[in-house]
């Protein structure tokens, strides 16, 4: 028993030491006694540990877990200069020395892997000095008016055998994480397609972006500590797809649903996705947050989230939901200062701006004018004006003084002390404009008071192009 006891405990200990994560710096000329390790992720660089000198110039980190894969920084004070490193999940005890006055010329000890990327670098390096120069050439010529053919096409051979280069590289050491770097950001190789013109560019567009991950191995778990991630997600989201809501939510989910075998990078992004469209203030694209609540949160794929939290995103999601554009606004009845009620969806009109002010909004102030000369301009082509002061209770007295202070007389006018039409249309700031058509139908939405005649009637062209294009 005491013999096996004995072996178990070797093998278990053999085990820690093993697993354990052990990194050595060596810094010539480095006055500092801290030295920052720090990781990519996502958009943000984050700090992993703060090192403190064992000697000088001698820093170590250890720790019992080895860190997840992905590339790390190790960076100095006081001017945040710093070098990069490949941490792969396989190499345990790693030894870095470098020189403070030169950071491109870093040494590794156990570690195959960042001795490939530092050639590759080098690799590199060599190559943009040439066609630096070759460029310079090229641009000189151009400035004479005269055309550098050499240079050219020493530039298109030299582009050339960076990319057979970058293939044979990752053909020779697969299963590296330089290798997996340099792929995930080769170019997409296009095929020759026929046609023309914007035919032709529609046919590449389309097969560049049905193909823009193929080279990304999305299941990598370094894949969101990587410095190319975010910049190839964020490509894909705001350049290659339309900035409509629809199209985004398909885009989103698409992506989400690529990241999803990769735990982090899928947790990651889908609270990323979420707190950038919740604060987004392009008209519209609240329905994606909308959606990213229903679909993810709502449905348990984001476990770690707290029920508290959660319960807010439901909450607010179940406030933006009915007056997302494209939906018919709910109804609602507010009262003129008379005590006569009005009913939204009664209003006849092949236009509705429903504005919610209040008295003491300072840009309700600013604005009002704006929206007066817009009715003023515009009351011709079937606009109806209905304004709701969002004061309650004793403070829905101050409504109708504001009405004639700020001279919207013109408007359906009215108010509700009790604030029923919360229970329908959430309204948290003022001011508030909608555009309605006479279905009751969202147009659009949270228009700024000064654009509100620009807007309106670049929303009549739209229409009237379309009505031009089902005849």
């Amino acid at each position: 028993m005491r013999l096996i006891l004995a072996v178990c405990l070797t093998i278990f200990f053999a085990g820690i030491v093993e697993a354990q994560q052990k990194i050595e710096f060596e810094i010539k000329n480095y006055e500092n006694d801290t030295l920052i390790l720090g990781n990519y992720y996502g958009e943000k660089t984050v700090v992993k540990d703060t090192l403190y000198a064992t000697k000088k110039g001698v820093f170590e980190y250890k720790n019992e877990e080895s860190l997840p894969p992905g590339m790390y920084i190790a960076l100095l004070k006081p001017d945040n200069s710093f070098v990069q490193l490949l941490i792969n999940g396989k190499e345990k005890d790693i030894k870095v020395s470098f020189d403070s006055k030169d950071l491109a010329a870093v040494k590794f000890k156990g570690s195959a892997d960042n001795d490939l990327f530092y050639s590759y670098l080098e690799f590199l390096k060599d190559k943009r000095i040439l066609a630096d120069t070759l460029r310079a050439r090229m641009a000189r010529a151009e400035a004479a008016d005269r055309k550098d053919e050499d240079a050219k096409n020493q530039l298109e051979k030299l582009d050339k055998d960076v990319i057979a280069y970058q293939k044979s590289f990752i053909e020779k050491n697969a299963g590296s994480l330089t290798a997996y770097l340099i792929k995930s950001n080769a170019d997409i190789d296009l095929p020759e397609f026929e046609g023309e013109g914007d035919a032709l560019q529609m046919k590449r567009y389309l097969y560049y972006k049905a193909h823009y991950f193929d080279n990304i191995d999305i299941s990598n778990p370094a894949l969101i500590r990587m410095p190319f991630t975010h910049q190839k997600i964020n490509t894909y989201v705001t350049k290659l797809s339309s900035q409509q809501p629809d199209s985004l939510i398909k885009t989103v989910d698409y992506i989400l649903q690529k990241l999803e075998p990769n735990e982090d990078a899928y947790r990651y992004y889908l609270a990323d996705f979420l707190n950038q469209y919740a604060q987004m203030k392009m008209v519209g694209l609240d329905a994606i947050y909308v959606h990213l609540v229903d679909q993810y949160y709502n449905k348990g794929k984001a476990s770690w989230v707290s029920e508290e939290n959660l319960k807010k995103m439901s909450e607010n999601a179940d406030d933006l939901r009915p007056i997302l554009i494209g939906k018919i606004m709910p109804d609602f009845t507010t009262y003129t200062e008379d005590n006569k009620p009005v009913r939204l969806h009664s209003i006849k009109s092949p236009y509705t701006i429903v504005l919610f002010w209040a008295p003491d909004c300072g840009h309700c102030k600013k604005v009002m004018p704006n929206i007066i000369d817009f009715y003023e301009k515009n009351k011709d082509k079937g606009v109806t004006m209905f304004s709701v002061c969002t004061k309650g209770g004793e403070k829905t007295a101050t409504c109708w003084p504001g009405v004639k202070e700020k001279k919207m007389d013109a408007f359906i006018n009215t108010a509700d002390e009790y604030q029923r039409y919360h229970r329908n249309v959430r309204i948290k700031s003022t001011p508030k404009i909608f555009l309605l058509d006479e279905k009751k139908e969202i147009i659009i939405k949270d228009i700024p008071g000064e654009e509100l005649d620009r807007i309106f009637n670049e929303v009549l062209e739209f229409e009237a192009k379309k009505k031009l294009e089902k005849q």
